[in-house]
């Protein structure tokens, strides 16, 4: 018996683009237009932005926490620095270098600095993606911005990991103790979306 034919099929193979725009890759990753724009300016996303590195995002798993918490800085792209902080930038770029993501990343928050020394990670993200893990062991100081009625505070602590250009290489620090290094590159690894008021937040087992 001969082999069967079909008619002429109705679907369409759906073409594969290198590149995607803002509409398109924020419907990939689940995030506004807005947060998208983040990880342009942020140098996280290309412009044009390739399919390749927003597939790599979307197929992250969302991190969740077991037991314990973890500080979550949720930070927006690199912008200048309030005058008389002490820094260059606020905000996140890839291009920062260890001294300016320092100073960007633990100065100065609204938070908690009993509970933020207590859970000792520390994590910087933008629009969902980990780009750096402190271990934060010190709180180093507090200021009031003019017409503030609370303090922001300043941490201390050793950078662990950050993402590099091409975000597929992700550096967890030789020195990062053995007890934390898998914890660290789980974070690196994943997406974190978690709710505040604020940039600081805190992700937990949900009660």
């Amino acid at each position: 018996m001969p082999l069967p034919v079909f008619p002429a099929s109705s679907r369409r193979k759906q073409a594969v683009t290198a590149t995607l725009t803002r509409n398109e890759a924020a419907a990939r990753l689940g995030l506004s237009l807005a947060l998208v724009d983040k990880l342009r300016r942020s140098g996280i996303l290309e412009t044009p932005t390739l399919t390749a590195t927003v597939d790599q995002l979307a197929a992250r798993p969302l991190l969740s926490v077991l037991e314990g918490e973890l500080t979550v800085l949720r930070i927006d792209a690199r912008t200048a620095a309030y005058p008389g902080e002490g820094r260059q930038y606020m905000g996140f770029h890839i291009e920062h270098t260890a001294a300016q993501l320092e100073a960007a990343s633990l100065r100065w928050w609204r938070s908690e600095p009993a509970r933020v020394l207590d859970n000792q990670l520390f994590t910087v993200t933008v629009s969902t993606v980990p780009v750096a893990v402190y271990r934060v062991s010190t709180h180093l100081g507090s200021i009031y911005r003019e017409g503030e009625d609370q303090p922001r505070h300043h941490y201390g602590g050793t950078l662990l990991a950050l993402i590099h250009p091409g975000i597929a290489e992700i550096k967890v620090l030789p020195d990062t103790p053995d007890h934390l290094r898998d914890r660290v590159e789980q974070i690196m690894s994943s997406r974190i979306e978690v709710s505040s008021g604020g940039p600081i937040a805190y992700l937990h087992r949900p009660s």
